[in-house]
């Protein structure tokens, strides 16, 4: 296939119709990580079990594995013929109650594949008699990849379910207590994040994948405010700020100087303070340089798998000098980043940009063997030559020019000691 069919210039980009979609496309190594399973197993004290055919369950419970939840994750294999006819309600909730009959988890997770969801198969009643039985909350989420691009995606809808354990809770807000929504592997408490919090007096952070369990979890009902990381969470925060009236502040990870320096205004107008980051901007930049420095003249490109948005990470590097030729993305621009995608158009509109999940670049290695560092597993894939710079939301996770620091002495780690994408894949169980 032409490989024309699969990109665009970012000047072409405009709005949504302009991206080179495909009739048919297929699951890209961007959609590597953060599923369905692992979104409802954040939430403490729960459970998981899956139901579908084999062939729904096999990508799931590879990850499972790979995360260490298989403890806490159950299969139940159906067969199309009974799942078509409707004849494995019974079955699942026979099977659910055995389940939950020697588990200790309050929470259930009820997870669905393609097959129920395009049947619009109705499990209200299972879920209310076993509600009823087990004294357990049961929760209906899908793990429906057909879905994606089209509607909210199954692991926003996962991750917003938690707020089910959140509206029933009396309000009593904690001028210290700061929610922090969208982080899968947990910000460090000795980072610069929670410096910075603490020196303006915000001391009490809530992030879910620290919550050793329910009542923990059920104190964010209470923070002064929450801080938003990834759009995955900005369902759940804005079901929190709608109806149970606790602010939201939508700061996603960045790697921009100026970027960073805008998200703190953000936070700090969310919790009513004023933070100081003069000092870690100075400093930061000076540290930059040098790294940067080793940057310039190199062919760069930036995947959409990375922890952050490729179209912002691009117009920081194209601001510092650096060549960023090549970006992939997917059809699912976030609505945030078409801000980005106008501000990388001013400053070098011949990028090219790539549908990472279009069948025509499959395979595809060749039109980009000059590219010398690759951000993102996904670029890696593509990029075959480049030094691999994942960036993945499974390393240590950093925030502000903190995160801008980590991001070039990865780079800087990857070019002097290259690591092959493949080796670096295999290494962390990172199911493509």
């Amino acid at each position: 296939m032409d490989l024309d069919h699969t990109r665009i210039r970012v000047e072409q980009l405009r709005e949504k119709s302009d991206f080179p979609f495909a009739q048919l496309e297929g699951v890209g190594p961007n959609l590597a990580g953060w599923g369905v399973i692992e979104t409802c197993l954040l939430l403490p004290q729960s459970v998981a079990i899956m139901i579908g055919p084999s062939a729904c369950l096999r990508h799931s419970a590879f990850m499972a594995h790979a995360r260490g939840f298989t403890e806490r994750f159950h299969m139940l294999c159906l067969s199309e013929l009974d799942m078509t006819m409707g004849n494995h309600l019974p079955k699942v909730e026979q099977g659910m109650a055995d389940i939950l009959s020697r588990r200790e988890e309050k929470v259930a997770f009820l997870i669905v594949g393609c097959p129920d969801y395009i049947l619009g198969t109705d499990f209200t009643g299972v879920i209310n008699r076993l509600e009823e039985s087990t004294g357990k909350r049961i929760i209906l989420g899908a793990m429906a990849p057909i879905t994606i691009g089209l509607k909210e995606s199954p692991f926003t809808s996962a991750y917003t379910s938690f707020f089910n354990f959140l509206k029933h809770e009396e309000r009593k807000p904690n001028e210290n207590r700061l929610n922090l929504l969208g982080t899968f592997m947990p910000l460090s408490d000795s980072g610069e994040f929670y410096r910075v919090l603490s020196d303006a007096g915000v001391d009490d952070i809530v992030q879910i994948p620290l919550c050793p369990d329910l009542e923990t979890f059920s104190g964010m009902a209470h923070g002064r405010a929450s801080v938003v990381l990834h759009p995955l969470a900005n369902g759940l925060s804005g079901k929190m700020e709608n109806e149970m009236g606790i602010p939201t502040c939508f700061a996603p990870t960045s790697y921009g100087f100026s970027t960073i320096r805008e998200q703190y205004e953000r936070i700090g107008e969310a919790v009513g303070k004023s933070l100081s980051v003069d000092v870690l901007e100075k400093e930061a930049r000076q540290a930059a340089e040098p790294l940067l420095d080793a940057l310039r003249g190199k062919s760069v490109a930036v995947g959409c798998s990375i922890n952050g948005s490729p179209f912002e990470l691009a117009r920081f590097l194209v601001d510092n000098g650096v060549n960023v030729d090549t970006l992939f993305a997917r059809g699912t621009i976030k609505p945030y980043e078409w801000k980005l995608i106008e501000q990388l158009r001013a400053v070098k509109p011949d990028i090219q940009i790539y549908n990472a999940s279009h069948p025509g670049l499959c395979g595809q290695t060749e039109p980009f063997d000059h590219v010398e560092v690759a951000y993102g597993v996904d670029a890696g894939i593509f990029c075959v030559n480049a030094a691999n710079v994942p960036l993945s939301r499974y390393q240590e996770q950093k925030y502000g020019y903190e995160a801008a620091l980590w991001m070039l002495e990865q780079t800087r780690e990857a070019m002097e000691t290259p690591v092959s994408n493949y080796d670096w894949i295999y290494g962390h169980d990172f199911l493509i």
